[in-house]
C-alpha cells in the first residue's frame, strides 16, 4: 500500500518519471553501504531481536512521514529522506530475515519454505496494491501510511511469537567487522555457483526493475487512476502466489538451475510483451506470467544460496544477496526512469528485459555448474540440536570454469 502511495505522491508532486525513478537512488545507496556492515552483525547477534529493533525503527519512520503528509507540509525531499532511513533499517532486516530461516526448517525443506515465504513477502501484492490504490483515492495518502503503521505493530507481535534456536554467531564473535566483510567476499568469490547467482541477481535488479514504471503505464498509457495502478501490481502479485504454491508443492525441485534459468527467460519475454501491450486487460495476464516467473527465479536463487553457504557465513552471504536485490533494485528503477526520459517508457522497459534475457543465457553458458545444479547433494546429517548440518555443499556442486 505504501509503495503505491509513495509512487503516486511523487509523480503527483513532480509530474516527472525521472524524479519517480530518482527515489530509487535514496533507497539504494544507503542500503548498499550499510549492508556490508550489517551482514557481519547478523552473524554475531540474535537475529530475532535484531529484526524486532529494525522493524520498530521503521515503524517510527513511517509514522513521522504520515504526520508530515497529514499536516500538508510534505515535500519531495521528505519522501527521499524517509527512503534513506528506511533503507538503512532494511540493511539489517533483509539478511537477518533470510539467515534465520534455516533455523526454522530442515534444509531439505528450504525450497518449500522459501516458496511459501514468498507468498507472504511478495504475494501480498495481490491485496496490498489494490487496497493502496483504493486507499489513496478514498481516504488519502496520509491515512495509507498510518495503515502501514498498524501493519508494523502486527508484524512485531508475530516476530515475538517466533520460537527458534538462538542463531547468534557460531564462530568469529570477536572478529573485527572489516576482516569479517573481507572473509565474506573471499568466500563468495571462491564459489562459482554463489558468485554466478549473485551476479545474475545484481544485473536483473539493475535492468529488470519495471515496477516503478507501472504508475506511468497506469496513468499515461492506459489512462487509469490509482485504482488501475493497484490492479496492475496485483496481477503480478497473483502470479507470484500461483508460482509460490506450485513451487512449494513440487518440494525438492529437480534441476533447480535449469528451472531458474528458464524462469529468467520467461520473465524477460513477458516484460517485453508488457512494454508493447496496447490494452489494459491484456496487460493483466502478462503481468501474471511475469510475477510467477520472477517468484520462481527468485525463490530458487535464494534456495541455492542457502544450500551452498556455510552457516557461520550465512548472514554475510544474505547481506550480499540483499545488496544485489533490494540494494540495486532501486538503482535499476532510477536507470529505467532516466532511459525512459530519452527513449520513452515502452522502449526503456523492453530494452531492460531484453538485457535480462541475454544475462540469463550468458550465465547458463559461462557457469555450467549453475545450469547443472540439482541440489541433490544436500547433506541430511543433523547436528546435536536436531537441525540440518551446516556442512558446505559448494565443493560438491561447483563446476569451476
Amino acid at each position: 500500500m505504501q509503495q503505491v502511495a509513495t509512487s503516486w505522491l511523487i509523480y503527483d508532486l513532480t509530474n516527472s518519471p525521472f524524479l519517480v525513478g530518482l527515489s530509487g537512488v535514496f533507497l539504494s545507496v544507503p542500503f548498499i553501504v550499510m549492508s556490508l556492515y550489517a551482514g557481519t552483525i547478523v552473524d554475531r547477534v540474535d537475529r530475532k531481536k535484531l529484526l524486532m529493533w529494525a522493524q520498530t525503527a521503521d515503524l517510527v519512520n513511517t509514522f513521522l512521514l504520515g504526520l508530515l503528509i497529514a499536516s500538508g507540509n510534505i515535500q519531495v525531499w521528505h519522501l527521499y529522506a524517509s527512503s534513506v532511513a528506511s533503507s538503512l533499517f532494511g540493511a539489517f532486516q533483509n539478511p537477518a530475515q533470510q539467515a534465520i530461516l534455516p533455523y526454522l526448517v530442515p534444509r531439505s525443506d528450504l525450497v518449500a519454505a522459501i516458496s511459501l515465504n514468498s507468498i507472504l513477502r511478495k504475494g501480498t501484492q495481490i491485496i496490498g496494491p489494490s487496497l493502496g490504490g483504493i486507499s489513496v483515492a478514498t481516504i488519502g495518502v496520509a491515512n495509507t501510511f498510518f495503515i502501514r503503521c498498524v501493519a508494523y505493530l502486527i508484524l512485531l507481535v508475530c516476530l515475538g511469537a517466533i520460537s527458534a534456536t538462538n542463531p547468534s554467531a557460531e564462530r568469529g564473535r570477536d572478529q573485527d567487522p572489516l576482516s569479517a566483510m573481507i572473509e565474506g567476499f573471499r568466500y563468495v568469490r571462491a564459489e562459482p555457483v554463489m558468485g554466478g547467482i549473485l551476479l545474475m541477481e545484481a544485473l536483473f535488479s539493475l535492468f529488470g526493475s519495471y515496477y516503478t514504471m507501472l504508475v506511468i503505464f497506469a496513468r499515461d498509457i492506459f489512462a487509469l487512476g490509482p485504482e488501475g495502478l493497484g490492479f496492475l501490481q496485483s496481477a503480478a502479485g497473483l502470479g507470484t502466489i500461483a508460482g509460490s504454491l506450485t513451487l512449494s508443492a513440487m518440494g525438492n525441485v529437480p534441476y533447480m538451475g535449469r528451472l531458474m534459468i528458464g524462469a529468467a527467460m520467461t520473465y524477460g519475454a513477458s516484460v517485453i510483451a508488457l512494454a508493447y501491450c496496447p490494452w489494459f486487460l491484456l496487460a493483466l495476464p502478462i503481468l501474471f506470467v511475469a510475477g510467477a516467473a520472477e517468484m520462481t527465479m527468485g525463490a530458487l536463487r535464494t534456495t541455492i544460496l542457502q544450500l551452498t553457504s556455510r552457516r557461520e557465513l550465512l548472514g554475510r552471504v544474505m547481506s550480499l544477496q540483499a545488496i544485489c536485490s533490494r540494494g540495486l533494485g532501486p538503482l535499476g528503477s532510477f536507470e529505467l526512469g532516466a532511459v525512459a526520459e530519452l527513449v520513452g517508457v515502452r522502449a526503456s522497459v523492453a530494452l531492460g528485459a531484453g538485457i535480462c534475457m541475454l544475462i540469463a543465457a550468458t550465465i547458463a553458458i559461462r557457469v555450467p555448474a549453475i545450469w547443472q545444479y540439482t541440489g541433490a547433494s544436500v547433506d541430511h546429517r543433523r547436528d546435536d540440536r536436531g537441525r540440518r548440518d551446516g556442512t558446505p555443499l559448494a565443493a560438491a556442486l561447483s563446476d569451476r570454469s
